[in-house]
């Protein structure tokens, strides 16, 4: 089995972002979930004509699917926010560096 070492940038990114691997692992989960309920509900997912009987399985399956899709969404920007902010804190660094 190989065991790859963590790069230090990416071990001192987790040490100022420690909520990072287990935002990664929930990104990953809603993937698969989306994935699930698309593959046992097709007709919700793509649009079938009407709309679904209110409190059926297909009403609660959009209703996770849009959902999980606002959160996807949402850890997206927080995840730009982090880089941003992490340019930021680089570019002051090396404008405090006299050479």
């Amino acid at each position: 089995m190989n065991v790859l070492p963590l790069r230090m940038p990416l071990v001192e990114r987790f040490a100022r972002s420690p909520e990072l691997p287990s935002l990664a692992i929930l990104e990953a989960a809603l993937s698969v979930c989306e994935s699930a309920l698309i593959a046992a509900h097709p007709d919700v997912a793509y649009g079938a004509r009407g709309s679904p009987a209110r409190g059926s399985t297909a009403m609660q399956v959009h209703a996770m699917l849009v959902a999980g899709r606002k959160l996807a969404a949402t850890l997206a920007s927080y995840r730009e926010a982090l880089g941003r902010e992490e340019g930021r804190r680089i570019r002051e660094r090396d404008r405090d560096m006299p050479f």
